[in-house]
């Protein structure tokens, strides 16, 4: 009876002093790819300048369009990432995913206009050219048409005596015509030297925001969810938002949902030993990282067998400073708001820019920092 007790006894023992490991990377990816989505982005910026409405679509051919009607089918499309935090269609991205900045528009309103005024110039100089061909050799048209210009009527006499031959209205026709088109030119280059380019500001006009699941296939733009903006961060140095989808469900519900809570399995089952973890300083250098999204967009998630996600890794390589986290995870384009996990699936922190010139490094928004912007 006694040796039965005392096996029972560090059976119960060894139970109580059991540690669970963390989950595969296999597992984890598994666990959480269903909870990221896919971004698209459809927009275009309005620039006024007194009377006349431009369109800029950066992303488009032509850029710069006069009527909304030449612009529909030339929309700016953007990628970017996102996370479910809710399940309420609540998805956390950065600000510049659906928000986008165009640092270049001033250079590419500039040269666009210099090439227009460039292009009036010489249309200019080709009219006064044919202007003064044919006051050179039908004199007379000029003094009718300045006629014309101060109420007289037309009155022509050739050297027969003939009056109003249709020759010399046709001339003089040709002559109104030019002389209108290059004031009319002249008007533009005016405009054009008139216009202040260091002051325009343009406006962000979003068209359409829609998701993708992982493992769905996406072949129009219908296949999408679409969202609404929630919220942006009033913070500049917190590049976040929040988005929802219109029916406030999801299309695909998701296996697991993000949340700020520690998914260390060890602090329920052995709070003694394990303390939860300090979210204002939730990893440490060389701590592994893993983070979830769609680099270059449809571009590499588009597969044979539907839009896939990419799980990437790396570590923490510096101290978290309250703004921002370095890691070494490489990122592209499009995985601007990818979530950044740890080896507990804990989100650690948002991806929203990489070091300059390099792949290899990566900088996110601390979790505190995306706790507090959700909650507010």
């Amino acid at each position: 009876m006694k040796y039965f007790l005392s096996i029972l006894l560090l059976g119960l023992l060894f139970k109580c002093s059991e540690t669970f490991d963390p989950p595969n990377p296999e597992d984890l990816f598994e666990d959480y790819k269903g909870s990221v989505v896919l971004i698209y982005n459809e927009y275009f910026y309005e620039i006024k300048v007194q009377d006349l409405t431009y369109y800029y679509s950066p992303n488009s051919e032509e850029k710069f369009f006069f009527n909304r009607e030449d612009l529909e089918n030339n929309y700016s499309i953007g990628f970017g990432t996102g996370f479910i935090i809710s399940n309420k269609g609540e998805i956390i991205t950065n600000r510049h995913v659906i928000e986008p900045e165009n640092i270049d528009y001033k250079e590419a309103f500039f040269e666009f206009h210099k090439q227009k005024y460039n292009q009036i110039l010489e249309i200019i100089v080709e009219k006064q050219d044919s202007i003064e061909m044919i006051e050179r050799f039908f004199p007379y048209v000029k003094n009718n048409y300045d006629n014309v210009r101060y109420g007289e009527n037309y009155y022509y006499d050739d050297d027969y005596g003939n009056s109003n031959n249709e020759f010399r209205v046709k001339i003089t026709a040709k002559y109104e015509e030019l002389n209108y088109a290059k004031t009319h030119y002249i008007k533009i280059a005016e405009y054009i030297e008139q216009i202040d380019f260091e002051n325009i500001i343009p406006k962000l006009n979003i068209v359409y925001i829609g998701i993708a699941y992982d493992d769905t296939y996406v072949t129009k733009k219908e296949d999408l969810q679409e969202c609404v903006i929630i919220r942006t961060s009033n913070n500049e140095d917190v590049d976040l938002a929040l988005i929802q989808t219109k029916t406030k469900i999801f299309n695909k519900p998701p296996q697991k949902i993000f949340n700020f809570s520690d998914n260390n399995p060890n602090i329920k089952e052995n709070p003694k030993e394990h303390k939860e973890r300090d979210i204002r300083n939730p990893v440490r250098i060389n701590d592994d990282v893993f983070m979830i999204g769609y680099n270059r967009g449809f571009i590499l998630a588009n597969t044979r067998e539907g839009i896939k996600s990419q799980f990437t890794s790396g570590k923490i390589s510096q101290e978290n400073d309250g703004e921002r986290i370095l890691y070494t995870i490489p990122t592209l384009e499009g995985s601007s708001g990818s979530p950044i996990i740890d080896k507990w699936g804990n989100l650690v922190a948002v991806n929203f820019a990489k070091l300059s010139n390099s792949q290899g490094f990566s900088f996110g928004i601390p979790v505190y920092e995306v706790k507090k912007f959700y909650e507010e």
